[in-house]
């Protein structure tokens, strides 16, 4: 009997580390809610609200200059926004990406990627959290459970959260269906 305590302790721990791991990272929204507004600065210089854009899917991605799987994602995100936007949808009037950037240094690194990656929707905004510190130190960090970048919700035309973390074929599909083409 004792031989079996050991396997049976490490299969534990194995398991307690991969649930405690799936807990942190999770965001505060899974699906369903609405999703809380806020208001950012472009990095053009003009306010806008979240909330502006309802009537419309909007993909809400927090991402940050230095996070390199945030980078190589850039490119997938152009193509999802040059693709479906400015298009009608069944349910829509259209189509936007929000784009949050979580950034350390207040250096102009998330502004100099969005030129670099070809960010070219309007919609980009920053906070900044202390060096040392976490993303979720931030507003938008805390109020959306920001562990783990990249991070995205897809918002319904009215505001609700319909996916978090979708991959790029998952968005497509999804989009693709809601067109009034389709």
């Amino acid at each position: 009997m004792k031989q079996w305590i050991f396997p049976i302790i490490v299969v534990l721990l194995i398991a307690g580390y991969f649930i405690g791991r799936h807990l942190y990272f999770k965001p505060n929204y899974g699906g369903g809610e609405v999703a809380p507004n806020f208001s950012g600065v472009s990095h053009d210089g003009f306010t806008f609200e979240l909330n502006d854009l309802k009537g419309q899917y909007v993909l809400l991605d927090f991402w940050g200059s230095w996070c390199g799987d945030c980078r190589k994602a850039h490119p997938g995100l152009v193509d999802l926004y040059d693709t479906f936007n400015g298009k009608e949808f069944k349910d829509a009037s259209g189509f936007e990406v929000v784009s949050v950037a979580l950034e350390v240094r207040e250096n102009g690194a998330w502004q100099r990627a969005i030129q670099k990656d070809r960010l070219h929707w309007k919609y980009h905004t920053v906070e900044y959290f202390p060096k040392g510190g976490k993303m979720d130190d931030t507003v938008l960090g805390k109020e959306y459970g920001i562990t783990w970048l990249p991070t995205s919700f897809l918002l319904s035309p009215s505001g609700e959260i319909i996916g978090v973390r979708m991959s790029k074929d998952e968005l497509k599909k999804f989009l693709t269906e809601k067109l009034k083409d389709s």
